[in-house]
Parts: structure tokens; C-alpha cells; sequence
């Protein structure tokens, strides 16, 4: 299974892709934003998740 980090990584890349061939005001590109920031938050919560074990 491929990490979180490398799965934002790689969507990253598509949606630069996405960008460049639509445009950056596209539905397409605009779609592609919102699924890597729900990546991000995921990864965000994530991460505030094992800072809270640890306290």
C-alpha cells in the first residue's frame, strides 16, 4: 500500500498536469484542488492524531 505522502505526491503531479492542459480556472482543475486538499486534510488530521497519543 502506497503511503499518504506518496499518494499526495503523485496527485500533486496530475493536477499540475490537469492545470496545464485546461487551465487554471477549469471545472477539471478545479475538481482535481479539491481532491488533493481533502489528501491534505486527511494527512493533517493524521498527523494531529498521533501528536494527541502522545501527550
Amino acid at each position: 500500500m502506497k503511503s499518504i505522502d506518496t499518494v499526495i505526491e503523485e496527485y500533486r503531479n496530475k493536477l499540475f498536469t490537469i492545470a496545464k492542459e485546461d487551465g487554471l480556472d477549469s471545472h477539471r482543475t478545479l475538481i482535481a484542488s479539491q481532491h488533493l486538499d481533502e489528501l491534505l486534510n486527511l494527512k493533517m488530521n493524521e498527523s494531529q492524531h498521533h501528536v494527541m497519543e502522545e501527550k
